[in-house]
């Protein structure tokens, strides 16, 4: 179990290496940040082109939609405390760790606090997806683009793991097989960095090995759709040290309905869909001087995806300190 004061320097660190270089105004509020792409605006894009638009799409609407679920939650968890839901996801969710505050403050005595403990969310990443993304992007065989899958490989890791290889059944690198070892595979579980095609689910994220354009498509289409548990919360606290009941319940009541939810796309935000998006930061950045020559649309479409790399970057950041705000008010954190 984890206690909820986790820490956003890794993801601020991810969005620091991006911040310069992008602009307009941004999301929260709606798609598009300082820009609007359509994939299918200009004919004469390449196929390569129209992929890297399509992931800037996907990323954008991704991220908005998260922000957009990070509101509701805290949304849910102001009707419970009885305060009012109005403004931005910011305002909604600062004003729920306000009253969570003063809900503690006011109903527990002295220093005491509630215990917040909970089960991390574990985001599950399809290698497969990204293979399959980059290889139709690059016009080739799936079998040809390598995925590196940074964390669990559920599936066949064919091959460098780095880390432990639960492998199964004779023959097998770490179960006895000198040859598949001897040719660096694991055909198992990869219980570290799989570096090579993982097939099946990537507990963690995946990294594709392509051109920039279509590394960005697949690694986009892989990690935003990854798959990530809800954490299991607990939340205690000793009936002693409590002088405002209807208060303290109210708090948990909150807190159940809407910390898990947060926790769950603070995990997803701060894991695959940050690799995502830096790898397409980079990209678009990249592109800008490249597609000079490529006519007016092409480099209107890459100006305008470059015009909305502010506007995701504001709505990740959002979406994440929303998170730790509202469980460091439960547990007296700075978060």
């Amino acid at each position: 179990m984890r206690r909820v004061s986790s820490s956003l320097v890794g993801l601020l660190a991810v969005l620091a290496l991006t911040s310069c270089g992008g602009g307009g105004p941004g999301i929260p509020g709606g798609p598009g940040g300082g820009g609007k792409v359509d994939p299918n605006a200009c004919g004469d894009a390449s196929l390569k082109v129209k992929s890297f638009l399509e992931a800037t799409v996907t990323l954008n609407e991704a991220v908005v939609g998260m922000e957009a679920e990070v509101k509701t939650s805290c949304g849910a968890m102001a009707e419970k405390l009885g305060i009012k839901s109005d403004g931005d996801t910011k305002t909604v969710c600062n004003a729920v760790a306000a009253a969570i505050k003063a809900n503690l403050s006011a109903g527990i005595k002295g220093e005491a606090k509630l215990k917040v403990d909970y089960k991390p969310a574990v985001c599950t990443v399809k290698a497969d997806i990204a293979a399959e993304a980059a290889a139709k992007c690059e016009a080739k065989a799936s079998a040809d683009v390598k995925v590196q899958c940074t964390g669990q490989c559920e599936g066949s890791c064919s091959g460098k793991c780095s880390g432990k290889c639960e492998a199964s059944g004779e023959g097998k690198a770490g179960a006895g097989g000198g040859g598949a070892a001897a040719r660096g595979e694991c055909q198992g579980k990869c219980n570290g960095t799989c570096e090579g095609s993982c097939s099946g689910g990537c507990s963690g994220s995946a990294d594709v090995e392509a051109s920039a354009e279509c590394e960005a498509k697949a690694e986009v289409t892989a990690n935003v759709e990854a798959e990530c548990t809800e954490p299991e919360l607990n939340v205690s606290f000793d009936s002693k040290v409590v002088v405002d009941k209807p208060k303290v319940e109210a708090t948990v009541e909150a807190l159940k309905v809407g910390l898990p939810k947060l926790l769950k796309v603070k995990a997803k935000l701060e894991g695959p869909v940050a690799l995502a998006f830096k790898t397409w930061a980079k990209t678009v950045k990249g592109l800008k001087g490249a597609v000079s020559g490529a006519g007016l649309c092409v480099s209107g479409q890459i100006a305008g995806a470059l015009g909305m790399l502010g506007g995701i970057q504001s709505s990740m950041s959002v979406s994440v300190e929303a998170s730790v705000s509202v469980s460091g008010s439960a547990s007296g954190s700075a978060g």
